[in-house]
């Protein structure tokens, strides 16, 4: 049998078994991917009345967030591709046709699709451009706009919360479909060396 190794993200252990070929798989295109969907999730669920809802005056509305999160994927992706995206932000919030609920899931999911192809389109995640003024690898690029994403979809749950609407249950290992059942039973996880031996970091 082929020995694999989970990365367990909570708490972040690593565990080597020899009873299964499954691996979870942790690579930049399948995050994004992975994204896409849980990001498309949470615009689906914001019924359309409440597009334009600010949970104060002085944020963004549930729309804007989105939009925000889209136009960073496509600035991380022009960097990305040696360039920079000096899209004005406030243009993009004010644009006809980005102020429906469809228009902006269309928007969005063309982001993603963007950085994702950028991703894959290049030949060397390793060769450094710049991030604004800063020197930095095009991987490192790719692992800062997912972070962006993240950072904003999260913020998604409370604008649903707020309106009465259930946010989407989490994805972040799985994309949909592929959701498998655990490698070993939690007896068995117990009885590992790692497990054993792990020290947790938060006091009781």
């Amino acid at each position: 049998m082929k020995k694999v190794l989970l990365i367990f993200m909570f708490p972040f252990i690593s565990i080597c078994q020899q009873q299964t070929d499954t691996v979870i798989a942790c690579d930049l295109i399948t995050d994004f991917e992975r994204a896409k969907e849980f990001t498309l999730k949470y615009l689906n669920t914001m019924p359309e009345k409440y597009y334009s809802f600010k949970p104060t005056p002085e944020i963004l509305s549930f729309r804007e967030e989105a939009l925000h999160l889209g136009l960073g994927n496509y600035r991380y992706a022009a960097m990305i591709a040696g360039g920079y995206d000096a899209s004005n932000q406030k243009e993009i919030y004010n644009r006809e046709n980005l102020q429906s609920k469809i228009q902006v899931i269309e928007w969005v999911s063309k982001s993603y699709d963007v950085m994702i192809d950028q991703i894959k389109n290049e030949n060397d995640l390793d060769a450094m451009t710049y991030y604004y003024r800063w020197n930095c690898s095009k991987r490192c690029l790719a692992r800062k706009g997912f972070e962006h994403q993240s950072h904003h979809r999260g913020k998604f749950a409370i604008y649903l919360r707020l309106v009465g609407s259930t946010p989407p249950p989490e994805q972040l290992i799985f994309k949909d479909g592929e959701r498998v059942p655990k490698d070993i039973s939690v007896e068995d996880w117990k009885a590992t060396k790692e497990f054993k031996t792990y020290k947790p970091f938060v006091d009781n």
